[in-house]
């Protein structure tokens, strides 16, 4: 498929205040700064779209992207996340578990792994948290997709 257009929609900060569930889904989801962002915009080919930070964490709601104005890309929080409060934590935790299990829309969840790493106890434990289902395991790395980035801006 090639990606024609791609545009920021809205950031919700729960699953029902997502845009109406009318077309498909393709979530992102990994541990807090492993390149969800950048992935997006690699695939986007729109360094801009979505926004990218050095510091874990940054990611604090349910981010929609309209692609092709036929389907939705999803940039969803880090699970282990960078230093906030129990209490943000586990709203967070709600939150992601809340979109996974109850937007009847979403075909795939893709679960990014840095691949400069052994996958952790909590990329482990998330995964067979979603159990049976359309979820398909990524390695990604963020240096890399960087330098793919930079490399195809000057090609």
């Amino acid at each position: 498929m090639v990606i024609k257009s791609a545009e920021y929609l809205i950031s919700s900060p729960d699953w029902e205040k997502c845009p109406a569930p009318n077309m498909p889904e393709y979530a992102f989801i990994g541990r807090s700064n492993v390149g969800k962002s950048s992935l997006i915009n690699v695939l986007a080919n729109n360094e801009k779209l979505a926004k990218t930070s050095g510091t874990p964490g940054k990611t604090v709601m349910i981010n929609h992207f309209i692609v092709n104005k036929e389907w939705y890309l999803v940039d969803l929080p880090g699970y282990g996340f960078a230093k906030r409060s129990m209490s943000q934590r586990r709203q967070w935790e709600q939150m992601i578990e809340n979109y996974l299990r109850k937007r009847t829309n979403l075909v795939t969840i893709f679960v990014l792994i840095d691949s400069r790493h052994s996958p952790q106890k909590i990329d482990i434990d998330f995964i067979n948290q979603l159990g049976n289902g359309t979820s398909l395991s990524a390695s990604c790395s963020p240096k890399r997709i960087k330098a793919r980035r930079r490399k195809s801006a000057v090609t």
